[in-house]
């Protein structure tokens, strides 16, 4: 997840690189963040900036990484997002991103415009998300609808009809 790239911003500030100590820092405020506790994090964050005799350099770390947490903290509700099953890095969509669109945009000698490509990517996701049965069903009635009976006018009229 993306927020690890920040704790480790702190961690080289903290510890020695290599150093069992920053492993150990790494993972124990991966686990705060993922508990749902950012704003713990970012007051630990805070008071360590304050107490310690950084450089400023150091300093400006530590404030970036405080202004990345305060500005994504509404987005880090993992502990939630984890306990309703939904996934929380990026390899899913990149992996989609790839399998999906990739795969097929990319055949060799293949040429597309944007409206065709936007096409075959659509029917391509709903091939792949196992839905084209229930997809070919809703574009059926909906192309006889739209062929047949395209403002639906007619249809009561001639339902009564065969019913009568």
């Amino acid at each position: 997840i993306h927020v690890l790239e920040y704790i480790w911003i702190i961690a080289h500030i903290k510890h020695k690189e290599g150093s069992a100590e920053i492993k150990e820092y790494v993972y124990k405020s991966l686990l705060l963040i993922l508990q749902g506790k950012v704003a713990s994090y970012i007051m630990e964050l805070q008071k360590e900036m304050l107490n310690k005799k950084w450089t400023k350099n150091k300093r400006d770390k530590f404030k970036k990484v405080i202004t990345y947490l305060k500005n994504h903290k509404e987005y880090m509700k993992y502990n939630q997002y984890l306990s309703e099953g939904y996934p929380i890095g990026s390899g899913i969509v990149e992996s989609a991103c790839s399998h999906v669109v990739k795969d097929r945009m990319e055949i060799s000698g293949a040429r597309w415009g944007i409206s065709g490509s936007d096409s075959i990517l659509k029917l391509r996701s709903v091939s792949k998300s196992k839905d084209w049965d229930e997809y070919w069903e809703f574009f059926t009635a909906q192309t006889q609808s739209n062929n047949f009976f395209p403002d639906n006018s007619n249809f009561m009229n001639i339902q009564e009809k065969l019913i009568a």
